[in-house]
């Protein structure tokens, strides 16, 4: 994606934006709880935009640290990586299964970390939150500007978890990332197996981090 980001679409994991918290603010609310799925989504765009004022210049390990937390706590981030592996995983052990969440939350963080390094206070649209769905999942809505293109827009899934709105799927212009990560990752695994996946997520990681 691109204006005032730069960010491809199949690496939107997830965006989002509240543009006046300071950052002991922004520690206070994640140490708190998000109360709304649109607290959700402000507390996430606002760290980003944060980071990027403070860090736009710094390494992505640094970033990575400063915006660790955040996504951790407003993304869903065990549920995604056990709704990727549904079918396998029933025969994975509970190591496999902790090592397997470990990789796939580090990628996502870096990944946050590697695309988001330059985000301008105005790259969001207004948020938008729709009723909740049948199993009380909300969705909100948003857009990422881009320079000279389009906009991107940002469909987010949140559910419930305890005192929390947690992120469980981005729609990044109709598509899906859990729709790609489902399928990336079924395809490792038949491939290489869990250690195979769990390796591979490491490697993009890796690459992430170096740039």
């Amino acid at each position: 994606m691109q204006g005032s980001v730069k960010i491809a679409r199949r690496n939107v994991l997830t965006v989002g934006l509240g543009l006046a918290l300071a950052v002991n603010v922004l520690d206070v609310r994640a140490a708190e709880g998000t109360g709304s799925s649109l607290d959700t989504i402000k507390t996430l765009q606002a760290t980003l935009v944060d980071s990027a004022r403070r860090l736009g210049k710094a390494p992505v390990a640094e970033r990575y640290r400063a915006l660790e937390p955040a996504i951790v706590k407003t993304h869903n981030l065990p549920y995604i990586a056990e709704f990727a592996l549904r079918r396998q995983w029933p025969m994975l052990t509970d190591g496999e299964r902790q090592r397997f969440v470990a990789a796939f939350q580090r990628l996502s963080v870096m990944t946050y970390a590697a695309r988001f390094g330059n985000v301008a206070p105005d790259a969001f649209r207004p948020l938008e939150a729709r009723m909740p769905d049948a199993n009380g999942r909300e969705q909100v809505t948003t857009a990422i500007k881009r320079d000279g293109q389009p906009d991107v827009s940002l469909e987010y899934l949140l559910q419930q978890d305890g005192d929390d709105w947690k992120i469980i799927n981005i729609v990044a212009d109709g598509v899906s990332d859990l729709a790609l990560k489902r399928a990336e990752y079924q395809r490792l695994f038949a491939s290489g197996g869990i250690e195979g996946l769990i390796a591979e997520l490491e490697r993009q990681t890796d690459r992430l981090e170096g740039g």
